[in-house]
């Protein structure tokens, strides 16, 4: 295991046991809660075990022992919703997915998926990156707007991402992802992150507009970051669909950050709204003080 499997482990051990029954999904060569540790954990990924394995061996950037830790996949999600797959447990104790969510075409959808899979009581495990450690860097920040049109009508959201893509992308000494130290660090010596050229954008824009003449659905699944967050969003976001969407997920923790990414813990909770009206204000409030505070920042850094 590397570090970061290490440090997952740590903040969602207090959720998991090898005697309850889970589902990770999209582990890769990264498994949370591995079943050759004994976990009762029901494998969801994009492709066969075979094909996962020949993807990663190809890949000069994942190194052979990682590679060796691919698990058998027990369910490959078709683009379909995750509780209407073949084989699929439900009623389990937990779901874990690390570096899932941003990819979700759908991140309402996503969240309710779950949720009908999750028994009462059952907890969602979700390792994020943080959109400032990460090639959205530049990107605004995912609202409860996009959300509500990527649930809609995902096509037009998946327009709109794609070009975002683009436009914003940025990179810190050729990487895609950092920590807040090299961010830190990069921010005190007045050094931007590098982004595409403008004619990468341009170009984006011509195609998605003459693909959108002709095909407005059924456009095959593209990987991508869709959602961009952070721990201050992510807590607005969760809050406003247990509120208003039925999730039946309520946000009960937020462990420390590690490297590039941050976690949340959110429980099923039925029957009733999952947040209420009052813990979203106070959400919303401390969400607006922490844009306020980044404005100011941003506002003294400019020339008089």
């Amino acid at each position: 295991m590397d570090d970061y499997q290490i440090n997952r482990q740590r903040v969602f051990g207090p959720y998991v046991r090898r005697d309850l029954r889970g589902i990770e999904i999209g582990p890769g060569y990264r498994p949370t809660f591995p079943k050759s540790d004994g976990y009762a954990v029901t494998i969801v990924d994009h492709c066969s075990t075979a094909e996962l394995i020949a993807k990663y061996d190809a890949d000069t950037n994942v190194p052979a022992d990682l590679v060796s830790q691919i698990e058998a996949v027990d369910v490959v999600w078709h683009e379909a919703s995750y509780q209407n797959l073949p084989g699929m447990a439900d009623g389990v104790d937990y779901i874990a997915a690390s570096h899932v969510i941003e990819h979700t075409t759908d991140l309402c959808g996503f969240l309710k998926d779950c949720s009908a899979l999750l028994k009462e009581g059952g907890t969602l495990l979700l390792a994020i990156p943080n959109r400032l450690c990460v090639l959205d860097f530049y990107r605004p920040a995912s609202t409860p707007g996009d959300v509500l049109l990527a649930h809609l009508m995902s096509h037009a959201y998946d327009l709109k991402s794609h070009l975002d893509e683009v436009w914003y992308g940025a990179l810190l000494d050729g990487g895609g992802a950092w920590s807040m130290a090299h961010l830190q660090a990069t921010q005190d010596s007045h050094s931007p992150l590098p982004q595409h050229p403008i004619s990468v954008a341009g170009a984006v824009w011509d195609h998605l507009k003459a693909r959108d003449t002709t095909v407005t659905s059924g456009q095959p699944y593209r990987d991508a970051h869709r959602w961009v967050l952070d721990p201050v969003n992510f807590e607005e976001l969760a809050g406003f669909l247990g509120a208003y969407a039925e999730t039946n997920l309520r946000l009960e923790a937020m462990p420390e950050a590690f490297g590039c990414e941050f976690y949340a813990v959110l429980r099923k909770s039925s029957g009733s709204n999952a947040t209420s009206i009052d813990e979203l204000e106070s959400s919303r409030a401390r969400a607006m003080q922490v844009r306020l505070s980044r404005a100011g920042a941003v506002h003294s850094a400019l020339p008089a």
